[in-house]
């Protein structure tokens, strides 16, 4: 019987008001084949039941869901932990005391792509920033725990340090770090947002050198793609698509042979006990550090068709010293 995983990201709606260059769903319309109210809290109890940490409520953009507030209160109602990953432009005051009402313990992630409206908007689209720092505000004056989301590109890295000095000026209670991978709109837009081996392990490599300047005044959590810890895809983690379709996490939604299951057909407890992780590279398996790095995010070698994560087995094995 395997642990049940630590977060579960359920992707509740495709509708979006923004086309993120990044967008690895290429949200915008409602996907046909959305999740009834009836399941998606049958999927909430199943996550209950498994021993899940937390749900995250993710999209396209959550607060364009009509029954948001109903499943945010039936999450409340039943003590599974809830999160929502928002866009934070419909997070007006009246909107976020809707949904302190509804379930006051949700945590809230917003995502912001730069400290300032030229770096944002460039993935986020023009207005974007203000729109998501006012959402911020909003949420922290009405006392939620906030995070903000930020994803390192190609357009981005260099102003991480600012992103971090804003995340203090806002007084939210955390930053969340990963990286870009070029699947969806993102494909569109690789040249823009995505990088080589080498650029990639010095964009990283500074993004850590300000987590530790920064790590005794907020929290970080960093993706595995960042960190250089083995890729939680399928073992800790894993993602419901708008369908129900379960894959080992979001990127992987373009490969079927990559699915996992679907809740429709099958409660998300049995699809994640039968179900067997991707294995690390083959030419990794001897390599002394296998155990620490995995050979590096999964989504970002296999979807490129790369052997491992070049970038990362290079920062691993600088960090551990082998030659």
């Amino acid at each position: 019987m395997r642990n049940p995983p630590f977060i579960v990201e359920y992707e509740l709606t495709l509708r979006c008001n923004f086309r993120c260059k990044h967008c690895y769903c290429e949200a915008g319309k409602p996907h046909l084949e959305e999740l009834s109210f009836e399941e998606i809290k049958e999927l909430i109890l199943d996550m209950k039941e498994l021993g899940t940490w937390a749900l995250d409520i993710v999209g396209g953009e959550p607060l364009l869901h009509p029954q948001i507030l109903d499943i945010l209160a039936f999450g409340k109602e039943v003590g599974q932990r809830l999160m929502i990953n928002t866009n934070g432009s419909l997070a007006t005051k009246e909107m976020v005391q809707k949904i302190k009402k509804a379930n006051p313990d949700v945590l809230i992630g917003v995502s912001l792509e730069g400290p300032d409206p030229e770096t944002n908007d460039f993935v986020r689209g023009t207005g974007n920033f203000k729109r998501a720092v006012q959402g911020i505000k909003n949420f922290v004056d009405e006392g939620f725990q906030v995070t903000i989301l930020n994803v390192i590109n190609k357009r981005n890295w260099r102003k991480f340090e600012d992103m971090v000095k804003l995340a203090l000026e806002l007084g939210v209670n955390a930053l969340y770090v990963d990286r870009f991978i070029p699947v969806g709109r993102g494909m569109i837009h690789a040249r823009e947002l995505d990088m080589n081996p080498e650029e990639w392990r010095v964009a990283i490599k500074h993004v850590l050198g300000v987590i530790e300047n920064y790590k005794n005044h907020l929290t970080f959590y960093v993706e595995e793609s960042i960190s250089g810890k083995p890729c939680s895809a399928g073992i800790t983690h894993a993602s419901v698509l708008a369908d129900g379709t379960v894959v080992p996490c979001g990127h992987f939604r373009y490969r079927k042979e990559f699915y996992m299951g679907n809740v429709r057909e099958k409660k998300f407890s049995e699809i994640w006990h039968e179900y067997t992780p991707i294995p690390s590279p083959a030419s990794c398996q001897q390599c002394p550090i296998l155990n620490e790095c995995g050979g590096g995010c999964k989504a970002y070698y296999l979807l490129r068709e790369h052997e491992k994560d070049e970038a990362i087995c290079f920062l691993n094995k600088e960090r551990y010293n082998i030659k």
